[in-house]
């Protein structure tokens, strides 16, 4: 299928690179959701495999269909993250394997993850998720093209901070359809994908103060920049103070201008449409959430796209979360920190008041999520600071064609070109983030969720420095802990979505932290640096054990003590949990712990 003509063209590089990143996170989800965790085999078929082709072969057998799968592994990893060999073969129950082209064995699996599910829906589902791995595989084809005319045309892609949001081209590396979307039509997409460099201004509503619902946490300032409230008073006037400014990414304006219950709105003048104003911005990896540098601030902004499994909105409930989970973080003083370790603070959020609007309780409910906007402060990242931070999920991929991942790029050119210990590297980034992050369930009841696309690291003369979490909306808070504090009915209500049983708070910072964000950023530097990942892995228990003996803290040593003895980690299943369509109640499954496995590498 073409593309716009604003598009890039997609040559056979691009074709190809798009679907190698499509099958590696296709093919690692599949085995790891099964429990295929070495599928390593003897090299009794090695006649297959073209003879200049290195690696280790490997063949799995579908358990449903009895289909076999094979290849070559270039690279063996101990949480799943494998990398493969050019080709793949395949046959049937018993028959001879033969070379697969990547359409044939992506639908091998798709079919085999289907006969898991006995839903009378299965045929509906397997032909929708076909789809959606398609629509990202597409979507990175003209990212992938996007990025090597510009490299080619000698305008390549700046490794800085909003560099770093915007050439994450592959994504998460355990998802089906990372880069999938349905909203964007092809024309509007180089206007506002990331991945094609994009920036624009914001488009605001003026609303009636008596149709807002908002709230600010102390301390904070109005997070709508004073130049934006010069341009809106100069088509206000007088009426400025009567209103407060909504800003809306330009799509989702257009959007809700489509709705009837916001024309009757424009009517009678209690929202006013000012268009766009103010300074450009960046949209980032999350593709909703953008950027001000002039003014530090992002807007998480709702978008009614659906980015790989949900739709971009803020619903009231996650709008809820975010703000309660900033009430005791700022309760706590951490948002004052300017230190190794920083969390950034939602400061507020702004829609249309739910109560407010004419019509049924589904209809305030859609409006509010269609207008709430997020305020994240971020003045840190501003000026200087963005020269040398960036989105740790962007540093772990590769630019197009490159084998060095960004990680070492950025590394060299805050280094003078060398690289230090990679045992060293790895340490000094656990300090700064790892153990602050137990330090903070264990003191406090509070995890994080620290994804690699919720994290951003600073890195000067070649080594971490700083380590930032954001977006509060996924923060867990153990329920106990808070009563215990005094938070509940004084911070925060009984029944807030930020409360969570004790141990459903640490399973969740075990798999955000330990099995998306370390296994990730450990088999990023164990495959750059060719050597196994259990020589990383042993430098995390290292740290581990020595905090262990050294803590006075009974809680931290119980939740090292998980960690350093436990067979087993959780891992999200995104594979099943997305052909099964179960959106915010996903399905996890148990991986082996590479931190209690590699006792041997001490």
């Amino acid at each position: 299928m073409q593309g716009h003509p604003l598009l890039p063209a997609v040559d056979p590089i691009s074709r190809r690179l798009a679907e190698n990143a499509s099958i590696r996170g296709l093919l690692n989800s599949f085995l790891r959701e099964i429990g295929a965790f070495d599928m390593r085999c003897e090299r009794a078929e090695s006649g297959l495999f073209p003879p200049d082709e290195q690696g280790e072969p490997f063949t799995v057998e579908l358990p449903h269909s009895k289909k076999r799968i094979a290849g070559q592994l270039v690279y063996y990893s101990e949480t799943g993250q494998h990398q493969y060999g050019s080709s793949f073969y395949m046959a049937n129950c018993g028959g001879v394997l033969s070379p697969v082209e990547p359409d044939r064995l992506i639908g091998a699996i798709v079919e085999e993850v289907s006969l898991y599910d006995e839903d009378m829906k299965r045929s509906e589902r397997l032909s929708e998720l076909r789809g959606q791995i398609e629509n990202s595989m597409r979507k990175m084809r003209f990212y992938i093209a996007g990025a090597l005319e510009r490299r080619e045309s000698g305008k390549s892609d700046r490794l800085d901070y909003v560099g770093s949001e915007q050439t994450l081209l592959a994504g998460h590396p355990f998802h089906p359809t990372p880069k999938s979307s349905e909203g964007f039509t092809d024309e509007e997409l180089p206007v506002y994908a990331p991945e094609f460099r994009a920036a624009f201004t914001l488009h605001y509503f003026a609303a009636s103060a008596g149709l807002v619902e908002e709230e600010r946490l102390d301390g904070f300032e109005d997070a709508i920049s004073p130049a934006v409230i010069v341009q809106a008073e100069r088509l206000l006037g007088e009426r400025l103070p009567l209103y407060r400014l909504i800003p809306l990414h330009p799509w989702q304006a257009q959007y809700v201008k489509r709705d009837e219950a916001v024309r009757q709105m424009l009517l009678d003048k209690t929202l006013i449409d000012l268009g766009p104003l103010g300074s450009p911005v960046y949209p980032t990896s999350s593709v909703r959430t953008v950027w001000d540098p002039e003014w530090g601030y992002f807007f998480k902004l709702p978008l009614h796209v659906r980015i790989t499994n949900f739709i971009r909105e803020n619903t009231v409930e996650q709008v809820s979360r975010t703000i309660d989970a900033a009430k005791i973080l700022k309760s706590l003083g951490v948002f004052n920190s300017r230190g190794s370790f920083q969390i950034l603070p939602e400061t507020g959020y702004r829609t249309i008041r739910c109560d407010a609007a004419a019509g049924s309780p589904g209809i305030c409910e859609r409006l509010a999520a269609s207008f709430a906007v997020v305020f994240r402060k971020a003045d840190q990242l501003a000026g200087n600071e963005s020269r040398h931070s960036f989105v740790v999920a962007s540093l772990l991929e590769s630019f197009p064609g490159e084998r060095e991942p960004k990680l070492i790029q950025a590394i060299r050119q805050s280094h003078d070109g060398s690289i230090p210990d990679p045992k060293e590297w790895l340490a000094a980034y656990l300090r700064i983030s790892m153990l602050p992050l137990l330090k903070l369930l264990a003191d406090t009841g509070v995890s994080l969720e620290a994804h690699v696309q919720n994290s951003l690291v600073a890195i000067e003369n070649g080594m971490p420095s700083r380590f930032y979490v954001r977006d509060l909306e996924g923060i867990s808070v153990d329920r106990g802990r808070a009563e215990h504090a005094g938070w509940v009915q004084t911070l925060v209500s009984a029944d807030s979505p930020v409360l969570y049983p004790a141990e459903e708070a640490w399973f969740r910072l075990k798999y955000y932290f330990f099995v998306n964000h370390l296994g990730a950023l450990v088999h990023t530097l164990a495959w750059h640096h060719r050597i196994g990942e259990k020589q990383l892995w042993a430098v995390v228990r290292r740290l581990l054990e020595d905090e262990q003996n050294e803590s006075s803290c009974s809680r931290l040593r119980d939740y090292i003590g998980d960690l350093l003895t436990n067979a087993k980690l959780p891992a999200k299943a995104n594979l099943i949990s997305r052909f099964q369509q179960r959106g915010e109640s996903p399905l996890y499954v148990d991986i082996p712990n590479p931190i209690s496995h590699c006792k041997e590498e001490l």
